[in-house]
């Protein structure tokens, strides 16, 4: 009897182990990496990370988000991971066991840039067809909106990309090309997720898109004088459509005076 309930007890944590691996995979992996290495620079290791014993910290992390600066292995990250409520307690409560029994597991680390390697080359035709994704000019292959409506990259005129999100300009210099691959294939941030659910990004897509932010990193971004040309120029365009109206609306106004006084006169 004995032996059979410590069978079943091994059963049950292997079928927990492998759920808790199955909900990383589709809930972390994406920025964290497949054997929970991190991304150096940009998203911190999760295998032999002390925090990762802490169940209640995990969980929390998980769907709360957490903001930097976090020291993790000596080197310190300062990005945002949003909360993901999405992911109930029961399941974060899974992956926080899967990464607790990576603890004495090391995982293959990620190979850290260096300032000396040469950078890749940007397929120009790639960066461009990302260009034009982020710009709406080319749509999404599933219907999601471009990545314009809410951010820029580098400088597009006085018009050219929205504020409600960050300014990507560097965002290849910040993550990496796998940073970029892993977030835009598991896309945490609340608004972003609810923006391009059901409308997932294709993988050529979000190729295409790396290639462009390699494009732009270096280059001037968006500043405060070019939020206040836009606002300007926004301002004059507005101005403009609003003398239109009145001239047109003064205009009928005037010629119909003029025609009741012929028509009184005759």
């Amino acid at each position: 009897m004995k032996r059979r309930l410590v069978g079943l007890a091994v059963l049950l944590g292997l079928a927990l182990a492998a759920e808790g691996q199955q909900l990383y995979s589709q809930n972390c992996a994406g920025c964290h990496g497949a054997n929970a290495q991190g991304i150096p620079g940009a998203f911190p290791p999760l295998v032999e990370n002390p925090r990762m014993q802490d169940e209640a910290y995990v969980i929390k992390v998980i769907r709360e988000g957490i903001s930097g600066p976090l020291e993790v292995g000596g080197q310190t990250y300062n990005g945002v991971m949003p909360a993901m409520p999405q992911v109930s307690e029961a399941d974060a409560r899974a992956i926080a066991g899967y990464l607790k029994g990576l603890g004495g597991a090391a995982a293959e680390p990620a190979p850290a840039p260096t300032d000396s390697a040469p950078a890749a080359p940007t397929d120009p035709a790639l960066a461009d067809k990302g260009r034009a994704l982020f710009l709406g000019q080319q749509p999404f292959k599933n219907g999601g909106a471009p990545c314009m409506a809410c951010h820029t990259a580098g400088s597009f005129g006085p018009m050219g990309g929205g504020s409600l999100g960050k300014d990507l300009t560097d965002l290849h210099t910040r993550l990496g090309a796998a940073g970029i691959q892993g977030v835009l294939n598991n896309i945490a941030f609340p608004v972003m997720r609810e923006s391009y659910k059901g409308r997932p990004l294709t993988p050529e897509e979000i190729s295409a898109l790396t290639a462009f932010f390699a494009q732009t990193a270096g280059r001037s971004g968006n500043t405060a004088t070019m939020d206040a040309a836009r606002m300007l120029f926004a301002g004059l365009l507005g101005l403009l459509v609003l003398f239109g109206v009145m001239y047109l609306y003064w205009n009928n106004r005037r010629l119909g005076l003029a025609e009741r006084i012929r028509r009184r006169s005759t």
